[in-house]
């Protein structure tokens, strides 16, 4: 499908909700204020069997009672009641429709005839629709906010990455997530059960999306995946999927959740790495990937580790081997200014690179530019931990001025802090710069943007080489 197509179901210029209520637990509810809350622009329309009004809007008992016309209805109503209030829109000019009712296949087989009814009728009218079973999508540059749960717009940042799922839990966890690594997304998408359109449908859109710089894609089943590749090939735009469902148990758990079917995982993850996709396998994992792609991407394997300490400095080493990265030999410039720094002269002076014996954070600043201008050293993972209290400041300017250095150089700096729990999310907010938990996380995701590096921009191993 081309990605124009579906264009409407994200820009939408008017709405209809189906299945509202002005009672204090209604789901249907929840979405409209929702739409209000991200301030949705266009007109609301609500439909609900028992009337009344919803803030100052008028709840309409029947489709039909509507004489306006809406780009998008939403449906969160019983599931044996969707065919006809489908073929109502479809008769009404209505060509595009989020689903959020359950009660389909994830529930019974019995229920395949009902969906079968439902994709005739969206033939018919030549209706796209998202779902069903999904909590529906949500763009936040327009304020197109469609879970049927609350979300707070205090904690959710616009920013660039877009998520496909077929999970709507697990994307009620990423926008918690997303809040708690202070990292901002554009488009969230409950696919569900994927009648009518599936996840190639919404990666064609968002490689085309322009606000859309990384996509991120959770997967219990792979509709096409020839497909898949193909559109993966054809874009330089980072995809990181993560693929469950792998093995008989959680089959069929999956079975009942979304009536997904595996795939032979091996399959899968050699087609995945032969296209350049990122696999993964934990939405931490994930969230890591997202954050190192806000960075410049890693050229090549060299590597300068500067750390606090000498324990987590060796560990870096260790993980940085185990991710086929690279510690050069810092040239003697470079030490020499160091031992400037240094009090009683006794770390060795090698990479990666023991701060311990250096007290000024100032001048932990001024170390990581000349490592950023080293010779061959072409990104750079800071493992910092400061004294609550004492720090706090110069930690602050130490994370703003990797930002700033880290885009001057377009080379990535990996900032993992070890902080206490009362200032550990406010050092995350310090400034719009991804911050990991463990050299370990930072060096996998270094690694995750040295592969993309050669796979999509590297003349010399895009023909052959998918590492």
């Amino acid at each position: 499908m081309e990605s124009k197509k579906i264009q409407k179901l994200f820009y939408p210029k008017s709405i209809m909700v189906v299945g509202v209520s002005n009672t204090p637990d209604n789901l249907g509810r929840n979405i409209v204020e929702n739409l209000d809350r991200f301030h949705f622009k266009g007109p609301i329309c609500l439909v609900g069997k028992e009337g009344g009004n919803l803030n100052s809007r008028k709840i309409y008992t029947r489709i039909e009672e509507i004489d306006t016309f809406a780009d998008l209805v939403v449906f969160l109503i019983p599931a044996l009641f969707i065919p006809e209030a489908l073929d109502l829109c479809g008769r009404k000019g209505i060509h595009y429709a989020v689903i959020e009712s359950g009660g389909f296949s994830e529930f019974s087989d019995e229920k395949r005839e009902l969906e079968r009814e439902i994709i005739s009728i969206a033939r018919k009218w030549q209706i796209h629709f998202v779902g069903p079973n999904c909590i529906g999508i949500i763009n936040l540059e327009n304020g197109l906010v469609l879970p049927f749960a609350p979300l707070d717009h205090k904690i959710i940042k616009e920013g660039n990455v877009s998520l496909v799922s077929q999970s709507g839990g697990i994307v009620n966890d990423i926008i918690r997530l997303f809040s708690c690594e202070n990292i901002g997304f554009n488009k969230l998408i409950s696919m569900g059960n994927k009648l009518n359109l599936d996840e190639n449908d919404y990666l064609q859109f968002l490689i085309s999306d322009q606000k859309t710089k990384t996509i991120g894609l959770y997967l219990e089943s792979i509709s096409n995946g020839r497909h898949l590749m193909d559109l993966a090939v054809s874009t330089q735009k980072p995809i990181i999927v993560l693929k469950s469902n792998t093995n008989k148990a959680s089959n069929q758990i999956a079975r009942f959740h979304t009536s997904a079917l595996a795939s032979d995982d091996e399959i899968v993850y050699s087609a995945l790495s032969q296209a350049g996709i990122h696999r993964v396998s934990t939405l931490g994992e994930m969230v890591n990937s997202f954050k190192v792609f806000n960075l410049p991407l890693m050229k090549g394997p060299n590597l300068a580790i500067l750390s606090r300490s000498g324990g987590r400095a060796v560990m870096a080493a260790d993980a940085a081997h185990r991710y086929g990265l690279k510690m050069i030999p810092f040239s003697e410039d470079f030490l020499n200014h160091v031992r400037k720094g240094a009090r009683a002269g006794v770390i060795r002076m090698t990479n990666p690179l023991d701060l311990g014996d250096v007290f000024d954070l100032e001048f932990y600043i001024d170390v990581l530019e000349r490592a950023l201008k080293e010779k061959g050293v072409v990104g750079v993972l800071f493992s910092h931990s400061y004294l609550p209290g004492k720090d706090v400041i110069a930690t602050k300017n130490l994370i703003r001025s990797s930002n700033n250095l880290s885009y001057q150089y377009q080379k990535p700096v990996s900032l993992s802090i070890i902080s206490d729990s009362d200032e550990w999310f406010m050092m995350k907010k310090a400034a719009d710069f991804p911050i990991f938990a463990e050299p370990d996380d930072a060096l996998n995701a270094l690694a995750f943007s040295l592969r993309h590096y050669r796979n999509k921009f590297d003349s010399n191993l895009r023909s052959h080489c998918f590492c």
